[in-house]
């Protein structure tokens, strides 16, 4: 199927940068908020399918791991497809459109912090309004999930958090990524699932779904503090998300759009030259025997 190049959907990306920084921020805050809410469908039928498998949970592990996995990733699909803003995804390509020149160096972090405190606040709402009062939550095996998953994300230590962070991040901007690329409804879904399936069955800290995971586990009764969610898990999976969506995203910029340098300028008359150099043969050229080829 036709799709964008590699340094299309680099294009893409660095222009998007500059009309995120320059929304209304109470449209970014808004939309994050939808992105927020949307994405803790997936969060919450993952825990669904995990706290409601008995004994096959322990049994098959792995297996129920996959199954809801493979699940995840409607509320990704929602959010992107309606084009509301995930923090997440903002940390690979805000990069890449300031070293490009297209926003300022301050507006990086503001739109960060716009855009992370609006999936906050519309995870915490569905956290509140559709899992704990709406009474989903009713069983004892489903509660008793939700806390040793809320305990167990707060206990992993900062290396290992800030690690699955990056791993994490990695695959949801690749995701987003190769749906950016697609060009219609059946591929961008395609596109967008497997990378978020695989981060959530790999075990991947996702700083934003955390804020589905450990608020639902804490008002089912974990013992973890505000403080502890905060400190060991907040910061540090928020860290990893930072470079991991950066290890995709300014690559990328470099490879397919690199900035006005004078180590890219020498690289790129480099390359132009080699380019140069090679002739390929068109059926234009073949019909006039004054063309030269080069094979």
């Amino acid at each position: 199927m036709d799709a964008l190049t590699p340094a299309e959907v680099t294009s893409l990306f660095v222009n998007l940068g500059g009309r995120k920084a320059d929304q209304g921020y109470h449209v970014t805050f808004f939309k994050a908020w939808m992105a927020g809410w949307m994405l803790c469908f997936g969060a919450m039928l993952v825990q669904l399918i995990q706290g409601g498998s008995g004994t096959l949970r322990t049994d098959y592990p792995s297996l129920i791991s996959l199954v809801a996995a493979f699940f995840f990733p409607v509320g990704l699909l929602m959010l992107v497809m309606t084009g509301n803003e995930l923090v997440t995804a903002h940390l690979m390509f805000m990069p890449m459109s300031l070293i490009r020149g297209k926003i300022k160096m301050w507006q990086l972090p503001v739109n960060w912090v716009i855009v992370f405190f609006g999936n906050l606040a519309g995870a915490l709402c569905y956290v509140a309004f559709m899992a704990h009062y709406s009474g989903l939550y009713n069983t004892t095996a489903l509660i008793t999930y939700s806390k040793n998953v809320a305990v167990a994300k707060t206990s992993e230590g900062w290396g290992y958090c800030v690690l699955r962070g990056i791993g994490c991040n990695f695959l949801v901007c690749t995701a987003v990524w190769l749906g950016a690329g697609a060009r219609e409804y059946a591929s961008k879904i395609m596109s967008i699932h497997f990378p978020a399936m695989l981060f959530v069955f790999l075990g991947f800290e996702h700083v934003i779904v955390n804020m589905y995971y450990i608020p639902m586990g804490m008002l089912c009764g974990a013992p973890v503090s505000v403080g502890r969610y905060v400190g060991q898990s907040m910061i540090p999976s928020l860290i990893g998300n930072i470079i991991g969506g950066c290890l995709l995203g300014i690559p990328m910029a470099l490879f397919y759009d690199p900035p006005e340098l004078p180590f890219f300028d020498v690289v790129a008359r480099k390359m132009g030259r080699g380019r140069g150099v090679v002739h390929v043969e068109t059926q234009s050229d073949a019909s006039d025997p004054s063309t030269p080829t080069t094979k």
